[in-house]
């Protein structure tokens, strides 16, 4: 009898069914508690938090690689850090969460993980750790915050860096050389179009190309863009760093922040998720208006090539707890009438699959210009 073929080795001759399911969701913010202006505390329901997941944990589990932005960290120690209007802090047991659902990394740059200050950071990954769930995107020093997450299944290793374009609310979230923090690719309206911080995207790039060398499969998450209120809008800097991500050899982007769902371009063959959304956020999504439309992106993945890439429409409960719906359900369809125009903008089709319930992401044809945001 042969040897076995790894995943890298059969797709070298087609093998599509050694191909693995990687899915992704957004921001993820379960239990805790919410420090709001004039100092009042919001406490959550924890017993509740720890069911957050329970309505989509067969797709989890179905999958090979799971991936959330874990917003907000795992923490009893830490200090609130001054000049948060909103500080959030998971209950460290909310970890029994995202291990229930098999989520394999996480990505920890974004604006909240630093909330309670480095001891804070440090006791979440340390439980990140002990559990055995990879992270990205912050550390003791610039290096470590731009070291990749790898995770090896099935004779495949897929990699995730971590970047936010949100280190300077408030100042001092940054990493740096002998200073703890987060990846930054710093933005500002006082930067020339685009926006960005033009070494910013060079270290990135370079990251991109020194990760390469050591994975089949580069996914690269971004907490950017506007937030306030959830908004469908793309701002100029997303497209831009995403562009030069995948220049840079990236096969798959991954962004969050706005809370709200974004269009996905295919730029290059490789997708672009300018917002996954929150999939689900303790307080604020009952409380504070945000939307509670939401999604699962899912796609099958080979050696630096994605095959196919879809979404599940799904939405989220005033419990907290997201379900996936059916294109045929009302609130699925309006969800997948939404993306329809959302993706259309960015010069991609969906195709909806009746019988899974998925919608298939598609180039409108080779030829259809991207539209600039």
């Amino acid at each position: 009898m042969g040897k076995k073929k790894t995943v890298r080795e059969a797709n070298r001759t087609g093998g599509l069914d050694n191909t693995l399911i990687f899915s992704a969701i957004g921001d993820v913010f379960i239990g805790g508690t919410v420090r709001l202006i004039g100092g009042r505390t919001v406490a959550s329901d924890e017993q509740l938090g720890k069911k957050a997941f329970d309505k989509v944990l067969p797709y989890f589990h179905n999958s090979d690689f799971n991936f959330c932005n874990l917003e907000g960290p795992l923490a009893n120690r830490g200090e609130l850090q001054p000049g948060r209007s909103a500080a959030l802090r998971g209950y460290p047991s909310m970890v029994e969460v995202l291990k229930k659902a098999r989520i394999d990394f996480v990505s920890l740059a974004n604006n909240h993980i630093m909330d309670y200050g480095w001891e804070g950071f440090a006791e979440t990954t340390e439980t990140l750790r002990q559990n055995g769930i990879g992270f990205s995107g912050g550390g003791k020093d610039i290096e470590a915050a731009r070291r990749p997450a790898l995770v090896n299944k099935n004779g495949m290793t897929v990699g995730l860096l971590s970047y936010t374009a949100n280190v300077n609310v408030p100042l001092g979230f940054q990493a740096a050389q002998g200073k703890p923090g987060l990846a930054p690719v710093r933005i500002s309206p006082f930067f020339s179009p685009d926006h960005t911080n033009k070494e910013d995207l060079e270290a990135l790039q370079k990251d991109i190309e020194t990760c390469l060398e050591k994975v089949d499969f580069l996914i690269v998450s971004f907490h950017w863009g506007v937030s306030e209120g959830g908004t469908h809008t793309i701002a100029l800097h997303q497209q831009s760093i995403a562009h030069h991500a995948i220049d840079a050899g990236a096969d798959l982007i991954l962004g969050h922040h706005p809370h709200a769902i974004q269009g996905v371009e295919i730029y290059r063959d490789k997708p672009i998720c300018y917002s996954l959304g929150h999939f689900t956020f303790a307080y604020f999504t009952a409380k504070e208006g945000f939307p509670k439309e939401t999604m699962l992106f899912q796609c099958r993945i080979s050696p630096h090539r994605i095959h196919e890439a879809k979404f599940l429409p799904a939405f989220i409960s005033k419990k907290g707890q997201p379900e996936i719906l059916s294109p045929d359900d009302p609130k699925g369809s309006e969800i997948v009438v939404l993306m329809k125009k959302l993706c259309s903008d960015l010069g991609t089709k969906l195709v909806v699959q009746k019988q899974t319930g998925e919608i298939i992401f598609k180039r409108a044809a080779p030829s259809a210009p991207t539209k600039k945001i």
